[in-house]
């Protein structure tokens, strides 16, 4: 898909957003996001375009970035680009009404959200693990579950560094209010776990009130796998 041009309005939303963001994520975003982004280096007064990210993420991590017009990619299709290690995202971008808070993922979100961490080959190990297991559930329970596994870690998850919790969803960090929220200890937080996690169903249009938090990015792995590896064995992948 062709790169396209996007209208002054959006880029002065983009423009805004960073400069709201950049603050609030050299404080409180984990280490790896702050890695990541470092790494990225995101313009800070326009909306960057496919080939600059792809430039940089692809010899990284041998990720793709690919453009949709699409506002909320159906989950099967969804997986079925991760499985190829490509990354969607949206041409949408928020009103500037809704600076401070979308209930729908937009293009900042996707950008500057998600792909920072992109940067760094152990996050993309990580992203990698959901993929083959979610093609390999053979029920809709255990394809819900792994949605919930991957919201509450990757999307809205919290993470433990030197006794301070540190944003670690990808959600959380492109967002306004719920990132300061977060951040501030002003949520319930609960251990990362299959069985914390699975009966949670998604809260998507509105703030969370729980979030649940990881040790580091090598625990949440080894968490997955306990939930992805019989699924995984059983198809005999």
């Amino acid at each position: 898909m062709e790169d396209i041009d996007f209208s002054p309005v959006q880029h002065k939303t983009w423009a805004e957003l960073y400069r709201r963001q950049l603050p609030k994520i050299r404080k409180h975003a984990c280490a790896e996001y702050v890695e990541g982004f470092d790494l990225l280096q995101l313009p800070a007064d326009e909306i960057p375009n496919l080939d600059l990210l792809n430039s940089r993420i692809t010899p990284a991590t041998e990720w793709t970035i690919v453009r949709t017009d699409t506002r909320y990619t159906d989950s099967d299709e969804w997986y079925r680009y991760f499985d190829r290690k490509e990354f969607l995202i949206t041409n949408y971008m928020r009103s500037w009404e809704e600076l401070d808070w979308t209930p729908e993922p937009d293009m900042f979100h996707d950008i500057f959200g998600h792909l920072p961490f992109f940067m760094l080959p152990e996050y993309a190990e990580l992203q990698e693990m959901f993929a083959p297991a979610y093609l390999a559930s053979e029920t809709q329970e255990e394809k819900e579950n792994i949605k919930r596994l991957a919201w509450y870690s990757t999307e809205f998850g919290m993470k433990r560094e030197d006794g301070e919790l540190k944003v670690f969803g990808t959600g959380l960090m492109s967002g306004g209010d719920e990132f300061t929220r977060a951040a501030e200890g002003k949520m319930s937080y609960h251990d990362f776990s299959i069985e914390n996690v699975v009966g949670h169903d998604k809260v998507m249009y509105e703030q969370h009130n729980d979030l649940y938090v990881i040790e580091s990015v090598d625990a949440l792995k080894a968490e997955l796998a306990r939930y992805f590896d019989p699924i995984l064995e059983r198809a005999g992948r």
